[in-house]
Protein backbone atom coordinates (compact mmCIF):
# COMPACT_ATOMS: atom_id res chain seq x y z
CA UNK A 1 0.00 0.00 0.00
CA UNK A 2 1.65 3.61 -1.27
CA UNK A 3 1.60 6.15 1.34
CA UNK A 4 0.55 8.85 -0.94
CA UNK A 5 -2.88 10.19 -2.09
CA UNK A 6 -3.65 11.41 -5.43
CA UNK A 7 -6.84 11.76 -7.70
CA UNK A 8 -6.93 12.00 -11.73
CA UNK A 9 -9.86 12.92 -13.57
CA UNK A 10 -10.83 10.74 -16.59
CA UNK A 11 -13.81 10.18 -19.62
CA UNK A 12 -15.30 7.47 -18.78
CA UNK A 13 -18.49 6.50 -21.37
CA UNK A 14 -18.47 10.03 -22.13
CA UNK A 15 -19.09 10.82 -18.14
CA UNK A 16 -16.34 12.93 -16.14
CA UNK A 17 -14.86 11.07 -13.59
CA UNK A 18 -12.64 12.09 -10.69
CA UNK A 19 -10.91 9.22 -9.54
CA UNK A 20 -9.32 9.11 -5.88
CA UNK A 21 -6.18 6.96 -5.61
CA UNK A 22 -3.97 5.80 -2.78
CA UNK A 23 -4.50 6.21 0.72
CA UNK A 24 -7.00 9.09 1.42
CA UNK A 25 -7.07 8.27 5.68
CA UNK A 26 -7.06 11.43 7.73
CA UNK A 27 -3.54 10.84 9.17
CA UNK A 28 -3.39 11.60 4.92
CA UNK A 29 -5.37 14.35 3.82
CA UNK A 30 -4.40 17.26 5.53
CA UNK A 31 -1.26 17.37 2.76
CA UNK A 32 -3.65 16.24 0.24
CA UNK A 33 -6.30 18.64 0.77
CA UNK A 34 -3.87 21.70 0.94
CA UNK A 35 -3.15 20.97 -2.78
CA UNK A 36 -7.02 20.29 -4.08
CA UNK A 37 -8.75 22.81 -5.14
CA UNK A 38 -12.76 21.06 -5.03
CA UNK A 39 -13.89 23.71 -7.37
CA UNK A 40 -11.87 23.48 -9.66
CA UNK A 41 -11.00 20.05 -10.12
CA UNK A 42 -14.96 18.43 -10.31
CA UNK A 43 -15.90 20.90 -12.91
CA UNK A 44 -17.95 18.77 -14.72
CA UNK A 45 -17.70 15.69 -12.24
CA UNK A 46 -20.97 13.94 -11.52
CA UNK A 47 -19.23 10.95 -9.65
CA UNK A 48 -16.54 9.95 -7.94
CA UNK A 49 -15.08 6.11 -8.14
CA UNK A 50 -13.31 5.19 -5.42
CA UNK A 51 -12.44 1.67 -7.31
CA UNK A 52 -8.57 3.01 -7.07
CA UNK A 53 -8.62 3.65 -3.21
CA UNK A 54 -6.32 1.68 -1.57
CA UNK A 55 -7.21 2.75 1.83
CA UNK A 56 -10.06 5.21 3.64
CA UNK A 57 -12.03 6.18 6.97
CA UNK A 58 -14.96 8.59 8.23
CA UNK A 59 -12.35 11.33 7.02
CA UNK A 60 -13.04 10.19 3.53
CA UNK A 61 -16.84 9.78 4.02
CA UNK A 62 -16.68 13.26 5.47
CA UNK A 63 -15.13 14.67 2.59
CA UNK A 64 -17.39 12.76 0.98
CA UNK A 65 -20.42 14.30 2.60
CA UNK A 66 -18.93 17.67 2.21
CA UNK A 67 -18.73 17.09 -1.75
CA UNK A 68 -21.88 15.91 -2.22
CA UNK A 69 -23.03 18.83 -0.56
CA UNK A 70 -21.31 21.59 -2.53
CA UNK A 71 -22.67 19.80 -5.55
CA UNK A 72 -25.99 19.96 -4.81
CA UNK A 73 -26.33 23.11 -4.43
CA UNK A 74 -25.15 23.40 -7.97
CA UNK A 75 -27.91 21.15 -8.48
CA UNK A 76 -26.16 18.36 -9.20
CA UNK A 77 -25.99 14.74 -7.79
CA UNK A 78 -22.94 13.27 -7.12
CA UNK A 79 -22.74 9.14 -7.50
CA UNK A 80 -20.36 7.69 -5.46
CA UNK A 81 -18.75 4.39 -7.12
CA UNK A 82 -16.89 1.30 -6.45
CA UNK A 83 -16.77 2.00 -2.58
CA UNK A 84 -14.80 -0.61 -0.46
CA UNK A 85 -17.04 -2.78 1.94
CA UNK A 86 -15.11 -1.70 5.07
CA UNK A 87 -16.34 1.96 3.73
CA UNK A 88 -19.71 0.64 3.31
CA UNK A 89 -19.96 -0.68 6.66
CA UNK A 90 -19.30 2.89 7.65
CA UNK A 91 -21.77 4.61 5.76
CA UNK A 92 -24.12 1.90 7.42
CA UNK A 93 -22.84 2.82 10.89
CA UNK A 94 -23.23 6.47 10.30
CA UNK A 95 -26.92 5.92 8.73
CA UNK A 96 -25.74 8.07 5.45
CA UNK A 97 -27.57 6.21 3.20
CA UNK A 98 -29.53 8.62 2.64
CA UNK A 99 -27.25 11.68 2.39
CA UNK A 100 -24.37 9.35 -0.34
CA UNK A 101 -25.71 8.19 -3.55
CA UNK A 102 -23.66 5.29 -3.52
CA UNK A 103 -23.82 3.10 -6.95
CA UNK A 104 -23.68 -0.31 -5.95
CA UNK A 105 -23.62 -1.76 -9.42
Amino acid sequence: MSLGASWQRREVGGQTQLFLLGDWRVAHLDGLLKRFDWRRESQGCAVIALNELEAGDSATLALLMEWTQVQESRGMTLQIRGISQPLQELVALYRLQDMLHIDHD
